[in-house]
């Protein structure tokens, strides 16, 4: 005679628990992210598992307002016309897909970026790079 052993179920984990991404810190609005307890690993999002060591002793921090273009690209959008979206290393390292808006200066790698917040929030170049046109 056998006996049959069910092996419990896995509960899935939503790894974020919102979907908003700025919060107000006291430095003001910011990109929210998470810093894992355990391993020091910094995310973005407000997260309550850690995607390094799946760890659940994660804080709330507000990442860094700036940060350097890494890359971008600009995506065409029917009669909406061009919208720049681009890879963002935060200054403390964490990166970030963002709209960018590039205003009168033209986008290149390794520029500094700064976050702003309006209806939505982006990157737009950092004042120190706007002295470079």
């Amino acid at each position: 005679m056998t006996a049959t052993i069910e092996a419990p179920a896995s509960q899935p984990i939503a790894d974020m628990e919102t979907d908003s991404l700025i919060g107000n810190f006291p430095e003001g609005q910011r990109l929210v992210g998470s810093q894992c307890n355990a391993c020091g690993c910094t995310m973005i999002g407000s997260r309550v598992v850690c995607s390094s060591c799946i760890s659940r002793d994660v804080s709330r921090v507000a990442l860094p307002s700036t940060g350097v273009l890494y890359s971008f690209t600009r995506i065409h959008v029917g009669a909406e016309g061009i919208r720049p979206l681009g890879y963002v290393d935060l200054d403390n390292g964490v990166r970030t897909l963002a709209d960018i808006h590039e205003g009168d200066i033209p986008l290149r790698p390794d520029m500094r970026v700064e976050l702003d917040v309006k209806d939505d929030w982006f990157f737009a170049p950092a004042a120190s790079d706007k002295r470079e046109v």
